[in-house]
Formats: structure tokens, C-alpha cells, sequence
């Protein structure tokens, strides 16, 4: 175990997200790294769409470069209320290479949970997405940023954006490129318990990776293969099964967003092999459906949440790699093959 530790603490020197994704421009940057789901347009009013390396970078930058315009100090944190997808991502990676820390908000909390975690990490900046079904996070930031003491910009990403919040999709498209500020310090990432919202807690990039590269050595992910990830949270385990490890292995990442059984088929078709990470209570239905035996599954990762009971019956297919990501916290996690 120990000697485990140790090779993964060597691979993993002088690493970071910002690293891994200029290595992944360098060598596959016209490839794709993110891919929207089909049916996107029916919960976000977005048309689905697709990120190469090189694309992703460069949204990256041009964020990194707006959130710097605000002059925050090192290290302040940055509130995001998006899915785990492009929106989230970019903002994610934007914030670290700005030298800011970004703060995953639970999608599901109320107002009031919300308003403690963005007071507690004392954000200076909310970004958000502007539609997830019947939820609207950019009229919610608003709303948010005009109570917390400190929060003086919001941005939000997609058509729909509300009076007083920036439109990034257009700040970022027409925006000249700022300078960003030098930086000797990586910040932490904010994560927050998806079920008490207990938090803010801190993560560092190394942990990020760390987790992701014990994941990705059970799976062994082919690069023409892809990542679906149907979690939507933004805590260590849902972090790690899918950016993290998307951008170590330099796997296309596929975010679901708002489940929707259509989109998972649509998905799995193609002919390209798929990793699908799914909460381990939804593993029974996946069990009793077609999908389990279905020929582009390469393997599965199931994240099993505090005070869930495993039920039956289990998936029964012994050609595929099967991890469990058991959560112990926002910021803890074990990780198992069966």
C-alpha cells in the first residue's frame, strides 16, 4: 500500500489541472474534451455542442482573464451554482489559473444554505448557468450576491441572462485577452457535503488527482474511449470520477446534466467505449434495465453516498471493470474494485 503511495505521489509531482490541460493542447488539441448530451436543449435552452482541447483552453483563458479585470485578492473564492458540465468546468479551471478559489454550490440547497456558504467563503465573485430545468441559478445569484456582504460581480453563462448579471458567452467571445496576475501559489478548490451542505471545505489539486489516478488505474481508459458521467454535484468523489479523471487521462468527458434515460442511450452509441459513473443508487434499475448489458460499456463507477443502502439486485457482468467510490465526506473518499 505504501509503495502504491508513493509511485502515485511520484507520477503525480509537479502536476496540476492547468498543466494537464496545456499538455493535452500540445499533443490533442483539435480533439474532443468535452461533448454536450443530445438532449441538452430541453432542460437549457442551450444547443448541445462540443470543446476541443484547444477550445476548452481558450474559454478558459479569456474567463481567467475577466475574473482578473475584478482585482480580487489571491486565493478569494468564486461561487459557481452550474452542473457539472462546460459551464462548470470552464468556470472551475478559469478560477485556479486566475489564482482564485472556486466553490461548487449544491444545485438542490435552498436559499439560505446557499447564502451561508457563499457568506462563509466569503466569495467576491458568482457564476452560473442560466437555466437547469425548472431552476434558474442566475436569478438566484442575483438575488444571493445582493445579500452577502463582499459579492460584487456576477456572470452567467448562456442567452438568458437577467438584468445585473454579466453575460460571460458574450464577455468571452468578444472580450479582448487580460493579462493574469502572477501567481507563486496554486488556491484550493471549495467542496460542500452534498447532503448536509456542510462547508465550505478545502481541496487541494493534488487530492483532486490523486483520487482520479486510483480510479483511472482500475479503469485503464482508452483515449478513444469517453467518460458519462451522470452526477451533477461538485464534491471530491463527483470531481474526481469525472474532470479529474478526464483530464489525467485526456478522456473526452460526457456530463449528463439532468438525467434523462434518452440522452444515457444516445450516448452509449457510436461505437466508442464508455465509462459511466452513476450514484450507487441508481445501480438495482441499471441492473434490471437493457443498458446493463449493453456492448459500449467498457466499465462503471458507482458512487456510493453516506446512509444509502446497497440494494439488489447487483450488475452481473464480469468483463467489466466495476469501482466503488465510497464517500466519507466532501472531502474524503474510498475507492474499490470489486
Amino acid at each position: 500500500m505504501r509503495a502504491d503511495y508513493d509511485d502515485a505521489a511520484a507520477l503525480l509531482d509537479g502536476l496540476d489541472l492547468d498543466t494537464l490541460l496545456k499538455a493535452l493542447v500540445r499533443s490533442r488539441g483539435y480533439e474532443a474534451a468535452l461533448r454536450d448530451p443530445p438532449g441538452r436543449r430541453s432542460w437549457s435552452d442551450e444547443q448541445p455542442r462540443s470543446l476541443s482541447f484547444v477550445d476548452l483552453d481558450d474559454r478558459v483563458s479569456r474567463l481567467a482573464g475577466l475574473l482578473s479585470t475584478n482585482h480580487a485578492q489571491p486565493g478569494a473564492s468564486v461561487a459557481i451554482l452550474a452542473p457539472l458540465g462546460p459551464e462548470a468546468l470552464v468556470s472551475i479551471l478559469a478560477a485556479l489559473r486566475s489564482g482564485l478559489s472556486p466553490l461548487m454550490l449544491p444545485l438542490h440547497a435552498n436559499e439560505l444554505d446557499l447564502l451561508r456558504l457563499i457568506e462563509a467563503s466569503g466569495a467576491v465573485m458568482a457564476l452560473g448557468a442560466g437555466r437547469i430545468g425548472h431552476v434558474r441559478p442566475l436569478l438566484m445569484l442575483r438575488t444571493l450576491a445582493m445579500r452577502a456582504f463582499g459579492t460584487r460581480f456576477v456572470g452567467g453563462f448562456g442567452r438568458d441572462i437577467p438584468d445585473g448579471v454579466a453575460p460571460l458567452d458574450t464577455l468571452i467571445a468578444n472580450g479582448v485577452r487580460h493579462p493574469l496576475p502572477e501567481s507563486t501559489e496554486r488556491p484550493a478548490l471549495q467542496v460542500v457535503d452534498s447532503r448536509s451542505f456542510a462547508g465550505p471545505q478545502a481541496i487541494s489539486e493534488r487530492a483532486l488527482l490523486s483520487k482520479a489516478l486510483e480510479i483511472s488505474r482500475l479503469l485503464k481508459p482508452l483515449a478513444s474511449s469517453r467518460i458519462i458521467t451522470t452526477l451533477v454535484g461538485g464534491d471530491l468523489a463527483a470531481l474526481a470520477s469525472g474532470p479529474g479523471m478526464a483530464i489525467l487521462t485526456g478522456v473526452e468527458l460526457l456530463p449528463l446534466g439532468l438525467f434523462s434515460l434518452g440522452d444515457l442511450h444516445a450516448c452509449l452509441e457510436g461505437g466508442r467505449k464508455a465509462h459511466l459513473v452513476l450514484p450507487g443508487a441508481m445501480e438495482p434499475a441499471l441492473a434490471r434495465s437493457k443498458l446493463a448489458s449493453h456492448p459500449a460499456l467498457a466499465s462503471l463507477v458507482f458512487v456510493q453516498r453516506p446512509g444509502e443502502t446497497r440494494a439488489y439486485p447487483a450488475i452481473d457482468r464480469p468483463d467489466l471493470a466495476i469501482v466503488d467510490v465510497d464517500v466519507r465526506s466532501a472531502t474524503e473518499v474510498d475507492v474499490s474494485r470489486r
